[in-house]
């Protein structure tokens, strides 16, 4: 009988590395909205200003990126340890840790996208180039966050599929 074993079209060693591409790059995916969504700060009156706090759904965005970066600079560590000591670790934490994060970047991009599609309809009529630049941070973070999810959730089909050679 043939043995029905999984043939990765990698060798380890250039998975592993592509695994530590992606978590770097998630890394520094998820770092560049959180430092745009604190200096994006809409001033409508010298009274009143509009940070990013000061709106529920870009408060889960923002949590949602300081849990991403948090995970991700943890997985980063255990990817370069994994390297260096050539084994495979806690494939399990792997791949119920990257389903959370992925869903989790997914849904605080979803709810910054919203927020400034319904910021940009409710001041719309101010039709100021002020209004547009902040929109335009906005919708730059929110689109970064997505593509953090990307490479999330590319992340947590390789760990899906180190599933059934350990288990």
């Amino acid at each position: 009988m043939e043995s029905q074993r999984q043939v990765s079209v990698f060798p380890k060693k250039t998975s592993r590395f592509a695994i530590l591409g992606l978590r770097v790059l998630t890394t520094i995916l998820l770092v560049v909205p959180i430092a745009i969504l604190v200096s994006n700060v809409l001033s409508v009156d010298r009274d009143q200003k509009y940070h990013f706090y000061d709106f529920v759904p870009y408060r889960y965005m923002a949590a949602s990126i300081v849990i991403g970066i948090a995970y991700s600079i943890f997985q980063t560590g255990v990817a370069v340890v994994r390297l260096r000591r050539e084994n495979h670790g806690n494939i399990l934490l792997d791949f119920y840790g990257d389903k959370v994060i992925s869903t989790l970047l997914a849904t605080g991009s979803v709810a910054g996208f919203v927020m400034t599609a319904q910021l940009q309809k409710q001041w719309g009529e101010a039709v100021s180039d002020y209004y547009h630049k902040y929109f335009k941070r906005s919708y730059a973070a929110d689109g970064l966050v997505f593509l953090a999810f990307v490479c999330t959730f590319i992340l947590s089909v390789l760990s899906s599929y180190a599933l059934p050679k350990k288990f």
